[in-house]
């Protein structure tokens, strides 16, 4: 017997984005495919957001995954299973069709989104979640730049995904130039007067609207290592001093969790991780919130860079080839293990969310 469908009760609008935003991003392709105006919804922009903000604001991280990158080859693990379990397994990106077999190396990611430079093929920009790419168009740098360096993030004012890349030319050259590529336009402009000559970390970290750079004003590196900023909104660089106790000849490495931007600064005894106090809003001041002993010693395990800073105030880093969490209460550490995986070269956060726009398409 058939039931009359005017007699199947209908869930309020309110409720069905609910349930539809706590679903993965495998699901919200099948559900685009249930009815017309599922497939409206879950294309619109609010939608999108929305489900963005959801994985974000998730407590247990069930949306974020760590790209690993072993010598160009791309593979995932869980974020979940990194920080609850001793042996985490690393499974393979299906990112073979698109850049078949040469090696891949990521600039920068943002919400989901990542952007990745291919072997003699350029940068793309790339979401996992729904393997939709679109290759950039080409920069429009000449070969003299010796240096360069890359960084994704998004402006909120003008709703665009932005990528810039730095190229610093040699000694003889002397110039930088800095390009900055919008996905809403699909072009690259050039803005001037970069605050820097040499960087030491790369890709940028976004934070808070704005990509971060640890950088260099002299050639000779006679003069102190400065944190630049470029504004996405309004494409106005910035200058933030490292803390005033750090030497200068440390190795640092920049980093971001929860949108706030952390520093972590690398000396003989161990690392101290300190975080702008307004997450880079303003001028700012650095708190230091953790001194980290080395493992062995630091010729074998220096700490790459700060992945996470959780709420039990856990650490979260890469050392050497493998992943070690610090738990600044007791001064432990633990190291889940990760199977199926050659030797680590860098890593990166990303989150599996949804993703659409008649842009981001190839």
């Amino acid at each position: 017997m058939e039931i009359p469908t005017d007699s199947i009760p209908r869930l309020p609008d309110e409720l069905i984005v609910e349930i539809l935003t706590r679903l993965p991003v495998i699901s919200l392709l099948r559900c685009r495919c249930v009815c017309k105006s599922w497939l409206s919804l879950i294309s619109s922009p609010r939608f999108v957001r929305y489900h963005l903000r959801k994985a974000k604001q998730d407590p247990d991280y069930a949306h974020h995954r760590i790209m690993l990158n072993y010598h160009g080859d791309l593979m995932q693990c869980s974020v979940p299973s990194l920080l609850r379990q001793p042996i985490v397994d690393a499974f393979d990106t299906d990112y073979s069709v698109r850049f078949s077999m040469e090696s891949c190396w990521i600039m920068g990611s943002c919400d989901g989104l990542i952007c990745v430079a291919i072997d003699t093929k350029g940068l793309f920009l790339w979401n996992p979640s729904t393997r939709v790419c679109k290759k950039l168009p080409d920069f429009g740098v000449n070969e003299d730049f010796c240096n360069f360096a890359y960084g994704l993030g998004f402006d909120k004012s003008s709703d665009d995904y932005k990528v810039v890349g730095v190229f610093i030319g040699d000694r003889n050259s002397y110039e930088v130039a800095v390009k900055v590529y919008s996905l809403k336009s699909n072009q690259w402009k050039r803005i001037e007067n970069f605050k820097g000559r040499w960087l030491l970390d790369k890709p940028a970290t976004y934070a808070h609207g704005k990509l971060h750079w640890i950088a260099n004003y002299d050639w000779e590196f006679r003069s102190a290592w400065k944190i630049v900023s470029l504004d996405l909104g309004t494409e106005e660089y910035g200058v933030v001093e490292m803390p005033n106790n750090v030497e200068n000849d440390l190795y640092s490495k920049l980093g971001a969790s929860e949108e706030c931007l952390y520093l972590l600064c690398s000396h003989s005894s161990g690392a101290d991780l300190w975080i702008m106090d307004d997450c880079g809003v303003g001028k700012g001041t650095w708190t230091k919130v953790a001194s980290i002993p080395y493992i062995v010693d630091f010729t074998t395990h220096t700490y790459r860079s700060v992945l996470y800073v959780l709420e039990n105030g856990e650490v979260v880093l890469l050392s050497g080839l493998k992943f070690v969490i610090f738990n600044p209460k007791d001064c432990s550490f633990r190291s889940p293990e990760i199977r199926n995986t050659d030797a680590l070269v860098a890593a990166n956060i990303i989150l599996k969310v949804w993703f659409h726009h008649s842009r981001d398409r190839c």
